[in-house]
């Protein structure tokens, strides 16, 4: 194991986003590996793309974000290392969730969120931010749902709709952290190059989205798809209202801003798409339409955030280069491929392998750029151009 003062462990998003990474590369594998991945491929599949690959890009945001909220320095490098490898203990939760003790699988595959939630919660508190401790407990929501999903699998209960739940849980906080981000990082590009246009952002409509989103989850967990439905069409209607004032077609200019906002597209489509779904499965399958809520706005949005951290900085601006864009649009575009299968003829190749090939690449090309991110002096803000590079 690398010693504590290995620059690895200096910042969370080092090992965090990197893991992130390497799992939304491996997820894919239950469908290109000849015979599957073990008895439950689409279920670990989905787990892994959610508590695996979701699950270490929130720790590596918010432990990034949080001297900035707080004021106080980084988190340890103790720390720091210690979710890491709870993080890695967590990944053989669900293959053996039927050769060990429940209980055991349980600590294994919940110990990561609730170290997660503690050093937040300290933080937090000792800092007096009290408006960040929902924060808390999103981080605890997902640990019940992550446990729901391994009960579900001994057939405690009925976890039918509990995954899309999940998904949308996922969506709502994409919806509040990158809702927040996106417009921030916009609205301070544009005062400093176009001053000539009027950016808006209606919190009103983000509020409404939110609200609709939530009432969507809770209707899919109660059994009223077409209610769901309903709820998550309206949800993905205000963030395209929403998203009209955000002036997306100038960040053509800066392809660090303009994957950000490529990146937010998935997140209206997708619940559009999910809705649609829920009301019209006869129209788009349920299992092609949740990939824009999974692949889409999770995968690109954490490609989009987690790639900023290795863009080099250049003028108060980040230089995507070539190789993080490519990873971007590769994973953007395996994310449309696997939305449209069931559109595509039947005499075609499998759109499912060609979009998780395509995704693989993408996930392959995105380690290597971030390779820079894991040493090195580091910039402050780690997300952000606006200030100089400070070392360790």
């Amino acid at each position: 194991m690398l010693r504590l003062d290995h620059p690895l462990w200096q910042a969370a998003h080092r090992p965090l986003f990197f893991c992130a990474g390497l799992c939304a590369l491996l997820t894919p594998a239950v469908w290109l590996w000849p015979g599957g991945l073990g008895a439950e491929p689409v279920r670990w599949h989905l787990h892994e793309l959610l508590f695996g690959m979701g699950g270490a890009a929130v720790g590596g945001y918010l432990l990034t974000a949080l001297p900035s909220w707080t004021g106080a320095g980084r988190v340890s490098p103790q720390s720091v290392r210690a979710l890491t490898l709870l993080w890695l203990l967590a990944r053989p939760a669900l293959p053996l969730n039927e050769s060990l003790p429940f209980g055991l699988v349980l600590t294994m595959a919940l110990a990561y969120f609730g170290a997660l939630a503690l050093i937040l919660a300290c933080h937090l508190i000792a800092a007096r931010v009290w408006r960040r401790l929902w924060l808390v407990g999103a981080i605890a929501g997902l640990a019940l749902g992550d446990a729901a999903v391994l009960a579900g699998i001994l057939g405690w209960r009925d976890t039918a709709f509990d995954p899309l739940a999940l998904v949308l849980l996922f969506t709502v906080l994409i919806s509040i952290i990158g809702g927040r981000a996106v417009p921030a990082f916009t609205r301070s590009w544009l005062q400093t190059t176009a001053s000539d246009l009027t950016f808006h952002d209606h919190r009103l409509l983000s509020s409404g989205a939110l609200i609709a989103t939530a009432l969507g989850g809770g209707m899919a967990l109660a059994g009223q798809t077409t209610a769901a439905g309903t709820w998550l069409v309206l949800a993905g209607v205000l963030h395209c209202l929403r998203l009209i004032g955000w002036q997306s077609l100038h960040t053509r200019h800066y392809p660090a801003l303009l994957m950000l906002h490529l990146a937010w597209l998935w997140v209206p489509a997708g619940l559009i798409l999910m809705g649609t779904a829920m009301r019209h499965p006869q129209v788009l399958p349920l299992v092609s339409a949740v990939h824009g809520l999974t692949m889409g706005a999770m995968g690109t949005m954490i490609l989009a955030i987690a790639g900023r951290a290795a863009m080099a900085r250049q003028g108060g601006r980040l230089i995507a280069g070539r190789g993080l864009f490519s990873a971007f649009a590769l994973v953007w575009l395996a994310t449309l491929l696997r939305v449209l299968t069931p559109f595509v003829p039947q005499t075609w190749p499998d759109p499912v392998m060609a979009s998780a090939a395509l995704w693989m690449l993408g996930w392959s090309i995105f380690l290597c750029a971030y390779r820079s991110a894991l040493h090195g002096p580091l910039p402050f803000p780690i997300l952000s151009a606006q200030r100089r590079e400070a070392t360790v």
